[in-house]
């Protein structure tokens, strides 16, 4: 062997551990593996995160593939220049040499199968990169491990994140190194606290080590009170633990090795609360041109977090980014941005979420966005000059609380808002406020703390436009009536007046959100025909708009209303329905009153026992979360002593018990099993085929899905162009709409072919009526087909003139008729049939809209036509006019503008020149504008 691979194998030197590495045997087994398949690993992740631990540990291991393996400490070098020499040193050329470093290096390590540990290299990454090349493209037999902050970003390079560490090995790790501190450290009653604390802590080995060295002088409490102020408390001194000292020296170390502009965004970054997303930062963080090339830097840096499209920072970095932002003087001016940005999501979200989790999407993407949400409410809560702002926040906010079962927040957050509230702010946002605050009052049972602030409020909203809040105000009012007062009477008048303000803003959840209440008032008068009337109406606009909370809380109230009635198949399917909604929404309020109808339910049919358990798991969910339905005294006294009777006292406690100590998870599971296994004989069977055509693509067989994968092609649209042919068709006529280019031999087995697939995606030969060559669909099973129920409905609508029937008909046109990839040109036909259909009611419930005066709820019916429509000019002109007639003048220019530009791009014109002196008259201020066409 030469003189160098003989001076190699005296230079091994892989370091010993002192202790044992704890949670990373994945980790081991997973980098183990990839050395199987890559010459160059490279172990990043944050300071502190045990990179080089596990570096140790895996060289240890694998040593034994390689004839030496060789450690190489960069971390006490500061010049990159220096790296190949500390590298030759390590592997045992000591003399000055004449060539070059770095083939020197590959000289060495040719002949030679040797592992190499790069350890520390961010600081001189770019070095490390070029030698790391040179000794892969030289060296066949040498393997690289290297660890660092930010990937070399070579050719071969497999890079692989340390993970922080899972809770309970990170318990683990605390414990252990607590006792190495204080022998006698005994966690057993804390736990849960140390687990807190490493969650805090992000699961970085570091940080968990240096905070387990202060239980020497701390109880676990007292360091979990400290994290607010990490690095004080981390700030260790202690030979017994890592090489790094404290986590600020760590952090700092990435920190320096960062260009000025990544240091700015990183300290803007602090602002931000859990994760954020890349329009987020653009928004707030003010940076020269994209942010994306300096956020990705601090991603591949180890600084930022990154995964599923969104960034988080460690609460370490952040509490040191804070501290560089603040010390730049910019830290005010930057949570401003952050705040005005959240704010105006959530202002934007507010119509879609008013009345709980009407639209999911918007629901998903407040959940991703709420410790944010709820900084920027800190924020603005801090300064009195800022309280409009936190109480228009507070009132678009406020019915996400709702639907996540956040009571308790609401009520504080909003109190709060209403305790420091001055006569100067403006009459609307204090009105809208006081709503808000009545909401969160009726959450949890406090009827009295409605009045007199509701009074004010809908005093305040009778002459504006705000039809949504002046309902939800009289709603309230008229549950003061009922729940405080037991002055039916008034509250019957009030509810009246709240559900005409509501249908004059539109057959919506509003108007279902009044329903919802008159109905438990009525109930409360003894009026229990009325009630059903009213709750069946909350299902009903549910339904038609697909809207679930009006879905799950009516069917629940009709559900109550028939067991009173001892009528219970209708009360077993509306529960069933009722669980099924509040699941999907995550409805908190929503599930807890169908599961306590379950239990109800249970008690009548004799199953005493599983019913009790309910009920008490109910109760116990009530009071966790803060929350109270409305309901009497005597009605609880009643079921109180229905279960005591048939009990007793003895068993009766235990079972109380029982249901009281049944986690959330569980009680809703239980209740899903019992009206599942009493539905099964009661139910009536679903209808036998549910098509969804309108907007998306949804089909239903038997009551069950159909898989997403069949619903393509031309099966599917041959089930379509039967739905639209009930008659029936030959077979002539569905191959020239299917297949008008094919010969008849072609289209006899295309047609055979496609008909058998349908029939068996549909599940039964059945489906397919064939009579004197005329096939059509089986409709005997029962066909639930939204485009011909929208159709027949409007067209019923439109002959009345009725604007209640025409904007209910409306809400079941979710979007165009679905387009099936590759379809004929019949499909087209009908799509602009009913959109044409759609236009129409449209304009009709429009112009109702505009003679009622309601100009606020005809603008947004003129938007979604010129959604429907962007050419239609007679639409702009009259949503201009709306808009002119409600006072917000700046919005008509805005609609005047977008249509000059798309006539511009669209056609090469103008707007015709009665839009346009329409314009000069809403610019003008006139008085006299245009009731519309």
């Amino acid at each position: 062997m030469s003189g160098s691979a003989g001076s190699l194998r005296r230079s091994h030197r892989l370091p010993l551990a002192l202790t044992p590495i704890l949670g990373r045997e994945n980790a081991l087994e997973e980098t183990g593996r990839l050395l199987g398949g890559t010459r160059l690993l490279t172990i990043t992740g944050a300071g502190g995160s045990g990179k080089t631990r596990l570096a140790m540990e895996l060289a240890q291991r694998v040593a034994g593939r390689f004839e030496r393996a060789v450690w190489i400490d960069l971390s006490g070098i500061a010049d990159g220049k220096l790296v190949a020499s500390e590298m030759l040193d390590a592997l045992g050329r000591r003399e000055s040499p004449a060539a070059a470093d770095e083939e020197l290096i590959a000289e060495v390590l040719r002949d030679s199968r040797v592992l190499l540990v790069l350890d520390n290299c961010e600081h001189v990454v770019d070095a490390c990169a070029s030698i790391a090349s040179g000794v892969l493209r030289s060296c066949g037999a040498t393997t690289i491990v290297a660890t660092t902050r930010e990937a070399l970003g070579i050719e071969g390079e497999q890079i692989w994140l340390v993970p922080s560490l899972a809770e309970g090995d990170a318990v683990e790790l605390f414990v252990q190194r607590a006792r190495a501190v204080d022998p006698s450290f005994h966690p057993e009653a804390k736990l849960d606290t140390i687990a807190q604390i490493c969650r805090r802590l992000d699961g970085i080995p570091l940080a968990i080590e240096l905070a387990a060295v202060r239980a020497k002088v701390l109880s676990v409490d007292q360091i979990a009170a400290r994290l607010d102020d990490a690095f004080s408390l981390l700030a260790v001194r202690s030979r017994a633990v890592a090489r790094h000292r404290t986590i600020r020296e760590t952090i700092d170390w990435s920190y320096r090795l960062l260009p000025p502009a990544e240091q700015r965004l990183l300290a803007a970054l602090s602002v931000f609360a859990g994760g954020f997303s890349l329009a987020s930062v653009s928004a707030v963080c003010e940076t020269e041109g994209d942010v994306l090339p300096a956020l990705s830097a601090l991603v591949d840096k180890s600084l930022v977090v990154a995964g599923g499209g969104r960034y988080r920072l460690l609460e370490t970095v952040r509490q040191f980014a804070a501290e560089k932002l603040s010390a730049s003087g910019e830290r005010e001016t930057v949570r401003q941005r952050h705040a005005q940005t959240y704010f105006a999501l959530v202002e934007r979200s507010e119509r879609r979420i008013f009345a709980g989790a009407v639209d999911l999407a918007v629901q998903g993407m407040l959940d991703e966005k709420i410790e944010n949400i709820r900084r920027a409410l800190d924020w603005a809560a801090e300064e009195p000059s800022r309280f409009e702002m936190e109480a228009r926040f507070l009132w678009a906010i406020h019915w996400y609380w709702f639907a996540r079962g956040h009571f308790h927040e609401a009520r504080r957050r909003i109190c709060s808002a209403v305790s420091r509230m001055s006569d100067d702010v403006d009459p609307v946002v204090r009105a809208r406020l006081c709503v808000a605050a009545g909401n969160a009052a009726v959450w949890q049972g406090d009827w009295k703390a409605l009045r007199p602030s509701i009074d004010e409020a809908v005093g305040i909203l009778r002459p504006t436009s705000n039809l949504r809040a002046l309902a939800n105000g009289l709603l309230l009012l008229g549950s003061a009536h009922a729940l405080a007062e037991n002055d039916h009477e008034s509250a019957r008048e009030v509810f009246e007046l709240a559900e005409d303000v509501a249908r004059r803003n539109g057959r919506n959840v509003a108007l279902a959100l009044v329903l919802y209440w008159a109905g438990i008032a009525a109930n409360l008068r003894g009026d229990g025909v009325t009630a059903r009337r009213a709750f069946a109406e909350t299902h009903e606009i549910g339904l038609g708009q697909r809207n679930l909370p009006a879905i799950g809380h009516g069917a629940t109230m009709l559900a109550l209303s028939h067991l009173q009635e001892k009528e219970y198949e209708p009360a077993i399917r509306h529960l069933r329905a009722a669980l099924d909604a509040h699941s999907e929404t995550g409805d908190v309020w929503g599930l807890t009153q169908a599961v306590e109808g379950v239990g109800l339910l249970l008690l009548d049919i004799g199953d005493v026992g599983i019913g009790t358990r309910l009920i008490a798991a109910a109760s116990a969910a009530w009071l966790a979360v803060g929350a109270r339905p409305g309901r009497t005294e005597s009605l609880e006294e009643e079921k109180t002593l229905r279960i005591r009777q048939a009990l007793g006292d003895d068993r009766l406690r235990v079972v109380l018990a029982s249901g009281a100590a049944m986690p959330y998870e569980e009680m809703v599971a239980l209740a899903r099993e019992q009206i599942g296994i009493i539905s099964k004989a009661a139910a009536p069977a679903p209808p036998g085929l549910t098509v969804r055509a309108l907007g998306a693509l949804e089909l239903f067989c038997g009551g069950s899905p159909i898989d997403a994968s069949a619903q393509r092609g031309r099966a599917i649209e041959l089930l379509l162009f039967l739905l639209f042919n009930p008659a029936g068709a030959t077979k002539e006529e569905i191959g020239a709409a299917l297949w008008p280019d094919a010969d008849p031999a072609k289209l006899r087995n295309n047609f055979h072919v496609t008909v058998h697939r349908l029939r068996k995606i549909l599940g039964g030969a059945d489906w397919i009526a064939a009579e004197k060559d005329v096939y059509m669909l089986n409709r005997s099973g029962g066909v639930d087909f939204d485009a011909e129920l929208f159709e027949r409905e409007v067209k019923g609508a439109l002959r009345t003139g009725e604007l209640a029937r025409i904007e209910q008909a409306l809400a079941r046109y979710r979007g165009d008729l679905a387009r099936i990839p590759g379809s004929g040109e019949w499909l087209f036909t009908f799509q602009e049939q009913l959109r044409e259909l759609y236009s129409d009611a449209l304009r009709t419930a429009g112009r109702g809209r505009m003679s009622a005066g309601d100009f606020a709820g005809a603008a947004q019916i003129y938007e979604k036509l010129i959604d429907a429509d962007d050419l239609d000019e007679q639409a702009y002109r009259n949503l201009m006019t709306c808009l002119g007639r409600s006072g917000d003048l700046s919005a008509a220019t805005r609609i005047y503008r977008r249509l000059a530009r798309i006539l511009r791009r669209e056609l090469d014109t103008d707007p015709d020149p009665a839009t346009t002196r329409l314009h000069e008259r809403i610019v003008g201020k006139a008085d006299d504008l245009p009731a519309g066409d």
